[in-house]
């Protein structure tokens, strides 16, 4: 009888034990993924080229979310074609939640006739309109 009771014992604390060691998917803090859309923060680009903008045409701005660093696989999570707003190439991603994010721009300068790319790191931290530049370089391809 005795050990009837110390097995049921052993049992309610393994229970126990898992019960409240596990969690959730998506309550660990730790991968938890917090960047992406469903948030209100409207995160604008502007790409310039050696801090020039008026020579740049056909730029596209591609975003990978809960990352600070370019994606080894190249694969991104969203993409914006970007507009001439005042001879300056604009992508705008709007609806971001608050997280870490690595944005990457492409596109073609007409005084060179060369692809241009870059990326940078970016932090969402609150909730309004943000604007960045987003600086990009020639990388030696003609432009088609």
């Amino acid at each position: 009888m005795r050990s009837l009771q110390l097995s049921t014992l052993v049992l309610i604390i393994i229970i126990l034990t898992c019960t409240f060691s596990c969690s959730k998917p998506g309550n660990n803090p730790n991968t938890d993924s917090t960047a992406g859309k469903g948030g209100s923060a409207n995160v604008t680009m502007d790409l310039k080229h050696h801090s020039v903008a008026h020579n740049l045409i056909k730029c596209t701005v591609y975003v990978k979310y809960n990352t600070s660093d370019a994606p080894s696989n190249g694969v991104y999570d969203d993409s914006v074609t970007a507009t001439d707003a005042d001879t300056m190439q604009t992508a705008l991603f709007p609806g971001l939640k608050n997280g870490n994010y690595y944005f990457y721009g492409r596109g073609c300068d007409t005084s060179l006739f060369q692809q241009v790319t870059g990326g940078i790191p970016f932090t969402v931290s609150n909730q309004a309109a943000q604007s960045y530049v987003l600086p990009v370089s020639e990388n030696g391809i003609h432009c088609n």
